[in-house]
């Protein structure tokens, strides 16, 4: 998959699929997110579904990446969406997440879900704009013990 876009903001960037050679850049930003993913899992990730693995690229620099997975339930989940702190609020976020959703519509998913850090109202706000309604809390979810807001959206 290979898609040049424009976002909101006017900045021109390509969504592809994940390459092993973006794992580099791709860990840098979830480090700077405060996320808590590891290169192996990603990388197992791809292996099992490389659809469900996207990057965003400006200038051929990996900008934001997004992570989509199957559950048993058949449904999607965002597995991880993070976006270089250089570029976040151009939109970057907003179209990886518009090109997961199509990736997750050809399959025939009707629902995708994501849990999201209670005090990432950057994020939330966002995944409303996107559609996403709150469904559920867990705490202590993150390895720091901050909680999480469980989000679902119809497909």
């Amino acid at each position: 998959m290979e898609l040049r876009v424009r976002t909101a903001r006017g900045l021109e960037v390509k969504i592809r699929n994940f390459e092993v050679a973006d794992i580099r850049k791709v860990m840098e930003i979830e480090v700077g997110s405060s996320l808590d993913g590891d290169a192996g899992l990603y990388l197992e990730l791809r292996d099992e579904w490389p659809a469900g693995f996207l990057v965003a690229e400006r200038e051929g620099r990996v900008v934001g990446y997004i992570v989509v997975i199957l559950t048993p339930e058949g449904e999607g989940r965002v597995f991880s969406l993070a976006v270089d702190s250089r570029f976040r609020g151009w939109g970057i976020g907003r179209m990886l997440l518009k090109a997961a959703f199509g990736v997750l519509r050809k399959r025939k998913i009707g629902y995708v879900e994501l849990e999201v850090r209670v005090s990432n109202s950057i994020a939330m706000g966002l995944y409303n704009r996107m559609g996403f309604m709150e469904v559920g809390f867990f705490p202590y979810y993150y390895k720091d013990g901050e909680g999480a807001i469980l989000m679902k959206k119809v497909l």
